[in-house]
Order: structure tokens, then sequence, then C-alpha cells
């Protein structure tokens, strides 16, 4: 077996396959993930990470390729390998905001500027508050821009003092398009940041440190948004892009070097500047974790007697409160439909026409999120009716843009090939 080429199958409870149509068998199932790994993309792949869920169990994983090389060694993949999983953060940070919801420390639908110390207003609709429900679902009229994230001794509100002017790349704000606040969806990463910057004021805590306490720990996922706390870096994978010339390594090599600069970290104020620890993809974790993640929204807010939210709070996550019409967002990403940090794929077109269908046939209704950073590409997707779900992270994409492109939807090529070939995986699985 060649150093990058490693794989692990885990099939649990297999029964026999005559009476499922189009099920497949795990060495099926293996083959053609093992195919999208070296074929999948213009170049192999570093590494794919893949977990079929079946009622809520795990009825078969994937594990191929490697976490880390050097001359030295490769470390392949594995359940625990944690992976810097992008925008899937968004959906654990929520879980954290909730808690303070249900604590009535914040309301969603109120001017999120009396949480943030600031006043938030996008300048084309100065009498429209932006509130903490538009922040969660991309409605705020606010955009990334050239940076969503700021140093510390830097504050947030920097980002919307008067010196950012309409047509800067720096300009956070939609600006000239006539969409008030709470009409139009853009995909907004610098909204998290601010959703950040609101959970520390009102709790007092650190966002990664909050984090950490409240909503990691008591669900005993392994992980966090803070690479330099870890308690098991060494289970850490580099994320890679592949270019012609090799690897590159994009983000989270070891040994791990300090992001911040330590003494400014120390005396950093709390509520001050949430995008730190990046709540909107920061997040490391394993599948492991993301498979513990949905066995907790399944349980809706409760995992293994352990309840973190109630089961209205999973509900107004998961329920659309923006559907795309035709005429009322634009996203690169299949969403066509969105709630408090997660999307639903159930077929309709997003707003490049396209069908928000993970594979051909599908016609479910998968809640969950996608994730799209340093040339990884991730999915935390489950059937909150069914129990089905399909987790994977791959790594080792060419530069971003430079994916091939999905055949029938919005994902990448190689997203859809990993959505078939474990759409059959573990079917006979009671």
């Amino acid at each position: 077996m060649s150093n990058w080429h490693i794989r692990n199958l885990t099939l649990i409870a297999l029964a026999a396959l005559s009476s499922a149509a189009q099920a497949q068998s795990p060495t099926e199932t293996t083959h053609a993930l093992d195919h999208v790994l070296t074929q999948g993309e213009v170049r192999p792949l570093a590494a794919i990470a893949a977990v079929r869920l079946r009622h809520g169990q795990v009825a078969y994983s994937y594990y191929g390729g490697f976490a880390r090389q050097s001359p030295d060694e490769t470390v392949p993949v594995g359940p625990q390998t944690l992976f810097r999983i992008a925008s899937i953060s968004k959906v654990v940070t929520t879980i954290g905001l909730m808690e303070l919801v249900e604590q009535g420390k914040i309301n969603l639908d109120h001017d999120a500027s009396d949480y943030l110390g600031f006043r938030l207003r996008n300048p084309d609709f100065p009498q429209t508050p932006i509130t903490v429900r538009m922040l969660l679902n991309h409605t705020s009229s606010i955009r990334d821009g050239d940076s969503y994230t700021l140093p510390p001794g830097h504050r947030i509100s920097e980002v919307f003092d008067a010196t950012h002017k309409p047509g800067d790349a720096s300009y956070h704000f939609a600006h000239g398009e006539g969409h008030a606040p709470g009409t139009w969806f853009s995909y907004c990463n610098l909204c998290y940041g601010l959703v950040g910057t609101i959970m520390e004021r009102v709790s007092g805590e650190r966002f990664d440190r909050y984090q950490q306490a409240h909503v990691l720990d008591p669900l005993g996922i392994d992980g966090g948004y803070n690479r330099a706390t870890l308690t098991h870096p060494e289970r850490l994978a580099t994320l890679y892009s592949h270019q012609p010339t090799g690897w590159n390594a994009e983000t989270d090599t070891l040994p791990l070097v300090q992001v911040w600069d330590t003494v400014a970290l120390a005396q950093y104020k709390p509520g001050t500047n949430g995008t730190l620890f990046a709540p909107q993809g920061g997040l490391r974790i394993s599948m492991e974790g993301l498979t513990r993640l949905a066995r907790f929204m399944l349980g809706h807010g409760t995992l293994d007697g352990k309840t973190l939210l109630s089961a209205h709070s999973i509900a107004l996550m998961q329920t659309p409160t923006w559907q795309y019409d035709g005429q009322n967002g634009d996203c690169p990403y299949p969403i066509a439909s969105y709630g408090l940090s997660m999307a639903r794929l159930t077929g309709a077109r997003d707003s490049s026409g396209r069908e928000t269908r993970p594979y051909k046939g599908y016609s479910g209704d998968l809640a969950g999120h996608l994730g799209d950073a340093y040339s990884l590409h991730s999915g935390f997707w489950y059937d909150p009716a069914t129990g089905d779900g399909f987790l994977f992270a791959a790594d080792g994409f060419p530069d971003a843009g430079q994916e091939r492109p999905g055949t029938y939807s919005s994902f990448t090529r190689v997203e859809e090939k990993i959505f078939t070939a474990l759409a059959g995986a573990g079917k006979d699985i009671p």
C-alpha cells in the first residue's frame, strides 16, 4: 500500500444486499471513493474522510489519503483527524448563540447594535435596524469586502466606521442595490464575526473559550476554534492545495505557529472583536465529532442524556427564514433556502438556476451546511425526519475557483461524486 493512498473501511451490522434497490456493497462504495480521491480532480486529492448515517447511526465510513506529510512521515487520515472544517463552523457557533437566546440574554429579532455596543446601520437604510436573525441568515446587507477578520488590538466597529466609503474594497455594506436589510440574501462571513462579538459581550467570555466550555466539551467533541489550545494537536490535518508543482500547505502546519501575537491576545477584551477565532469557519473537528454533532441535532438538542438546547431551538435553526424566489438573493453555492446557519436541500433551484440536489435521483430534505476554504470542501448534511446523513471532508483541491464544477448542481464535481458514492452505502442497515 502506498504512503498516500491509505484508507480504512468501517461497516456496521451489514445485512443482505439483495432486497434493496440501488444498494451498494462496501467494496463498491470504497472503490468509488478511491476513484474520487485519485481521479476526481485534475490532480489527486490529499484526503477524503466520509461517513454515511442511517437512522442516526454510522452505516459506512471511509478514510483515504493523508492528514499530513513530510520527508520523514506520512500521517493517514482517520476518524479522529481534525480538519479546519470551514463554514460548517457556523452551525456550531449558532448552537452557542442559541444557548444565550434560551437564557433570555439575546433576542433574535432585536437590533444587533444594542448587543454590539455601536450603531450598526447600512447608510443606504439608516432607519432600518439590522437584527441578530439577519446576521445569521445572510440578509443583513453586510458584505465581506476585502477581509472579514481583524487582528488583536483592533475593534470590529472599525470595519464599519466612516473612513470606509462606498466603492472601496474595504466597504462592508451593500450600496446602491435598493435591497433593505432583511430582504436580500447574500452570503456573508463577516456577519458571524459580529455574532461572535455579540456572544462575547453578552457572556463575558472569549469566543473560543465560550464555545469550548458550553458546546464542545459538554457534547464530548474533540477539537475547537483555537488551534493553539487543542487537546490533541497531533490529530490536526494540514490543509493542502494541489498545484502543478506539488502539494502546497495552506494552513494548520505542524509544529503550530501562533496565529496572533501572544501578548496582544492576552490583553484582548472580549466583546470588541469576535473575528479573532473565526466563528464563521475556524472550527477544527473530526468525523467522530461531526457524527456526534449530527446525533445532537437529530436528538433535538440532546446527546447521550445531555441537553444543551430545546427542540424548539433546533427547529428554529433548521427552519428556513429565507427562500429563493427568483429575485431575492444571489449566492454561488447550492443554497435556495436558509434558516439560522442552516440550509435545506429540497431540490429547489438556487440563484444560478441549478437544482439543489446533491446526487441524481435525490428527493430528500437534508438540513445542514457546506464548507469551502483553504482548498477543502466539506459537508454536514442530515435528514431530520429519517436520521440519514452525509458527513465528509475532502482536502487537496486546486486553487479556489479552479475546481471541477458540478455536472447538475452548484456543488463541485467531487462533492457530487462523494454524495453519489455514499447515497447507496449501508442501505440495508436496519
